[in-house]
């Protein structure tokens, strides 16, 4: 793994460590996640080969909270109001 070295202002350092601390990641990751999104050719070919791409941590925390006999009844409300 390559080191990066950043010039940013201290006020950002800041804010920048208050947010890897809400999302429970060390800043090395916020920052590397950041970068991997703006390539959007790897988040493409990560659906195009069935891989589930890597979510944020506050998507990561949502997914699987619905519960899945509900997701059937909104599916078929779906179908029925669209069909």
């Amino acid at each position: 793994m390559a080191k990066l070295t950043l010039h940013v202002p201290e006020e950002l350092v800041l804010k920048v460590k208050k947010e890897a601390a809400d999302r429970q990641v060390s800043v090395s990751k916020l920052v590397t996640d950041f970068f991997r999104s703006l390539d959007s050719h790897e988040s493409s070919a990560d659906c195009d080969n069935g891989r589930e791409p890597d979510l944020a941590p506050r998507t990561k925390r949502l997914a699987g909270c619905l519960n899945s006999g509900k997701l059937g009844e909104y599916e078929d409300y779906l179908k029925e109001k669209y069909s």
